[in-house]
């Protein structure tokens, strides 16, 4: 028997069947989307964990309750119910069919002495061999998520030394076959896409356990490293012309690596750069001078570990206004500076008010709000970034304007992991079933946070309204 877990939502007819690690949230991009006021946008995961299944909460705000106690991650026996928020109509009930009893008579126990039976650390004195079967079971799995848990911060914390060495030994095997450079490129590459896994595993770890100011600094240290390899290959040596380093600059801060992107990119990008009107750039930028925006926005989006060129995301949006009112469609009316729809505002926190179905502005409806707004988006935007973008900041900008499920199923059919689920390779294997308005939507994004960073260079007559951006390589790009 294949080791599954099976999800039934109560009020629901059928039973769905899961392999691999499930997501249930309020929003579209969940595995399971249950649409009830106590559910977050991203409440919780029932995780594969080795042969067994663990049930995570993911930081929710309602939390997570089995059997009335709130749990932060909880090992599944044969079956559970789960409530999501104290109170709250959504439920779910969880089967693992391989830790199924064995037939023949059970023995009934109260609910209330379920989880110190099962779970408690004294071993019932009249337990069953059943029972024993479980709670070893059971503790194996406790066991072995610590283990997990114990080995990506190892990992994270070797990482540096590591990686290192594997950068040492390309570079020097790339000598010994005649292509240095090459070497040095591929060893850059892996490097990248190492950092951005461990980014991902460090967000995770420390929503469970906390910030760990050693992993970080080790982590800032392999940062440095691949800065290294940049200066020795020279990407931004003075050979490379202006505006393609700070396109190098701009991707880079969006995630992606400088010596992976194609060279098509950079002439795209450019070319969309010579397709903005000043005029409308003007008004996005005035406007967000005048009311302070940059500052603000960049610190918001800062403070959730994003960077701050998503600000042109809202430019793309709404013009940077925080009274927008988009066209109505099936999901409702969107509203505000990053045209929220109502499921997912409401989701991440905002308050909708009593015009949500018109199409006009509604001084009761928190989309209209520059902060909140930007705090609901910036979670948002982070929910994207570390689970379907895999950290890649263009992929974060897809999947926030592709809002289709087919087309979110087919971002979450590449592998998971930034090598092989990213921008480029969307791209590459998928360009005919992205619309044209998403793949516009990138690269007017892009150009724009290429322009906004230093206007003059691309002769526009204009003030950058987010100010200076720290580049790769340490130092303040000025306008």
């Amino acid at each position: 028997m294949s080791f599954e877990v099976r999800i039934e939502v109560e009020g629901r007819d059928g039973v769905r069947s899961f392999q691999d690690t499930v997501r249930v949230g309020r929003t579209p991009q969940n595995d399971i989307v249950i649409d009830e006021a106590t559910v977050s946008g991203s409440h919780l995961e029932v995780r594969r964990v080795g042969e067994g299944w663990v049930l995570v909460d993911l930081d929710s705000t309602n939390g997570t309750f089995v059997d009335g106690e709130k749990i932060t991650t909880l090992p599944l026996g044969h079956r559970t119910r789960v409530r999501l928020g104290p109170g709250g109509a959504a439920r779910l009930q969880l089967t693992v069919p391989a830790l199924a009893p064995a037939a023949g008579a059970t023995r009934i126990i109260p609910a209330a002495a379920v989880v110190d039976r099962v779970l408690g650390d004294a071993e019932p004195e009249d337990m069953s061999e059943r029972t024993r079967v479980l709670r070893a079971r059971i503790q194996e799995q406790r066991a072995e998520v610590t283990r997990d848990w114990s080995d990506r911060t190892r990992r994270l914390k070797v990482g540096a030394g590591v990686l290192g060495i594997v950068a040492v030994i390309a570079a020097s095997y790339g000598v010994w076959q005649g292509s240095r450079v090459q070497a040095q490129r591929e060893a850059a590459a892996g490097l990248f896409y190492t950092l951005k896994e461990i980014e991902l595993d460090l967000r995770r770890l420390e929503a469970v356990a906390g910030v760990d100011d050693e992993t970080r600094e080790r982590q800032a240290r392999l940062e440095s490293q691949y800065d290294d390899l940049m200066a020795t290959l020279g990407i931004y040596s003075p050979g490379t012309p202006p505006e393609v380093q700070l396109i190098y600059r701009t991707i880079h801060r969006l995630g992606e690596s400088e010596v992976t992107v194609p060279r098509e990119f950079i002439d795209e990008v450019l070319r969309y750069v010579d397709g903005w009107n000043e005029a409308d750039l003007r008004a996005g930028f005035d406007r967000a001078r005048a009311a302070g925006l940059g500052p603000a926005v960049g610190e918001i989006l800062l403070d959730h570990h994003l960077p701050r060129e998503f600000f042109y995301l809202a430019l793309q949006e709404s013009k940077l206004d925080p009274g927008a009112i988009g066209p109505s469609t099936r999901f409702g009316i969107p509203k505000g500076m990053w045209q929220m729809i109502p499921g997912t505002a409401e989701a991440y926190g905002l308050t909708l008010g009593p015009l949500q179905g018109e199409r006009r502005a509604d001084p009761a409806d928190e989309r209209h709000d520059v902060a909140k707004a930007t705090a609901a988006a910036a979670r948002y935007l982070a929910d994207i970034y570390e689970t379907d973008a895999q950290a890649s900041g263009l992929l974060v900008m897809a999947a926030y304007n592709l809002g289709e499920p087919r087309l979110l199923r087919l971002v979450r059919s590449m592998p998971e992991s930034p090598r092989e689920r990213n921008f480029w390779v969307l791209m590459d294997r998928h360009r005919d079933a992205i619309p044209d308005e998403t793949y516009d939507y990138v690269y007017r994004i892009v150009s724009a946070a290429v322009i906004g960073s230093d206007p003059a260079l691309f002769g526009f007559d204009l003030e950058s309204p987010l100010g200076p951006l720290a580049d790769p390589l340490g130092d303040d790009v000025t306008p």
